[in-house]
């Protein structure tokens, strides 16, 4: 590791992103070899600055004079434009390497990803298929192409096909980086009373999507404890009837229970897609309910509003929608408009004094239900917000990305997973939300 590498990933490990950020851009002003421009852009793709990767990675590849320099910069680019989600980018430069490595595996996975970005998913899955049939390919590629052909099985709606290739990568990359719980893992059998804890080592979204699951397996007579690293979602859960522990809480369970991954429960189950239930299964808490009782003065139309994901994940980018496309659709005199976003994601100075904000310091899950209960609509972007919303019957339109979420896979405009008061408007090409911004204006103009 070069000292340039090694700093960099220090501070960056240290949690200073915008220092290790200046410094590197401090080396790549000066830089004028393609060594040093292809130093610095790949230790921005390492730390996940794909932009700067990509703005260093293109000169390093005007400064390339080898063809093996060119080829190498050229795939580098490739997997950081479609991290950056510029797929015809990806493309362009894709076909310039398949001249040269053909058959090179990670060069063919990154076309499926290119393809599945602009949409053309049929093209994508035969891609993934032909993949799948190559022998002797690389461990990690393989088990790349057998996660991502869960899309072909989604939109069958072969739910437990989907799940299985889905939950291959999935779980094993929740438990990347922390100890697996200590008692057994569950095999699936049913036994009468035995208790199993499932363990919600994913997003709150996937919590609320998949916490109606344990009605299932205490129907087959098991004891379901959900454990959750939300102390305050387990508060509604528990209020909904559904047990939950919270694991700061260091609970201690039978000594014959066993484990189960919460986004394997549907696949465990074995449900279809007709399986998954319609109706809302969660209520506020009645305390918060009181709270944001206020909201119902507002004689308005209200429509809580959510535009930007800022979860720490790092392709929020795909799902986050411009603020004033949305505004421009909704500022209309007959409706009062609430952000559902947190203080890091405020409204922007010039349009404060019409919007009402909830960025209160002790804000919580249970504090998000009930303000989205007094609304009379949400409209949000594919988060833990759409999530709520949907699982208390609440009346939400979701902007879907084009590579979308399980959860929001379909042909119809309709979610499998919640009922008819959920409407999915999809994007039709990378980066550019005009299209479900039309349809949501149509839809707002025929309520």
């Amino acid at each position: 590791m070069n000292p340039l590498e090694l700093v960099s990933k220090t501070l960056y490990s240290f949690n200073e992103k915008e220092l290790t950020y200046q410094l590197l851009d401090a080396f790549g002003k000066k830089a004028e070899t393609f060594q040093q421009y292809n130093e610095v852009a790949k230790i921005f793709f390492e730390i996940k600055n794909f932009s700067k990767a990509i703005e260093y990675g293109e000169n390093a590849l005007k400064k390339a004079l080898l063809h093996e320099e060119k080829h190498i910069t050229s795939k580098n680019l490739i997997s950081a434009y479609n991290q950056c989600n510029y797929p015809e980018k990806a493309i362009t430069q894709i076909e310039k390497c398949k001249k040269i490595t053909p058959n090179d595996p990670e060069l063919l996975f990154e076309e499926t990803i290119s393809y599945s970005q602009l949409g053309q998913s049929e093209k994508a899955h035969k891609l993934l298929f032909n993949l799948s049939k190559i022998k002797n390919l690389p461990e990690e590629i393989e088990k790349k192409v057998q996660h991502n052909l869960s899309g072909y099985y989604f939109d069958k709606d072969d739910l437990h096909t989907a799940l299985s290739h889905f939950l291959i990568e999935t779980e094993k990359e929740a438990y990347k980086n922390i100890e697996l719980p200590s008692i057994e893992k569950w095999d699936g059998n049913i036994k009468e009373n035995e208790t199993i804890i499932i363990d919600a080592n994913c997003g709150a979204g996937d919590e609320v999507m998949h916490i109606r699951f344990m009605k299932n397996l205490k129907e087959l007579g098991m004891r379901p404890i959900w454990a959750t690293t939300r102390k305050h979602l387990s508060e509604v859960f528990n209020y909904n009837g559904f047990e939950s522990v919270c694991v700061w809480d260091k609970p201690e369970y039978p000594k014959d229970s066993v484990w189960v991954y919460a986004l394997s429960l549907p696949y465990h189950l074995n449900l279809t897609v007709h399986d998954l239930g319609r109706s809302p299964y969660l209520k506020p808490l009645p305390e918060k309910e009181e709270k944001y009782s206020y909201l119902q003065k507002d004689k308005n139309f209200k429509i809580g509003m959510f535009w930007n994901s800022d979860s720490g994940f790092e392709q929020a980018h795909f799902r986050s929608v411009d603020f004033f496309d949305l505004w421009n659709v909704l500022h209309q005199p007959e409706y009062s408009l609430y952000s559902l976003q947190m203080s890091d994601n405020p409204v922007p100075e010039t349009c404060k004094n019409h919007i009402v904000e909830f960025h209160s310091d002790d804000r919580e899950f249970a504090d998000t239900f009930s303000i989205i209960n007094q609304m009379d609509l949400v409209i949000t972007s594919c988060t833990s917000i759409a999530h709520i919303a949907a699982s208390i019957g609440k009346e939400v339109c979701v902007f879907v990305p084009i590579m979308e979420y399980y959860s929001w896979t379909s042909l119809t405009g309709k979610s499998w997973w919640y009922g008819d008061n959920v409407h999915l408007f999809k994007q039709q090409k990378p980066r550019d939300w005009s299209h479900p911004l039309k349809e949501l204006e149509k839809f707002l103009n025929s309520l």
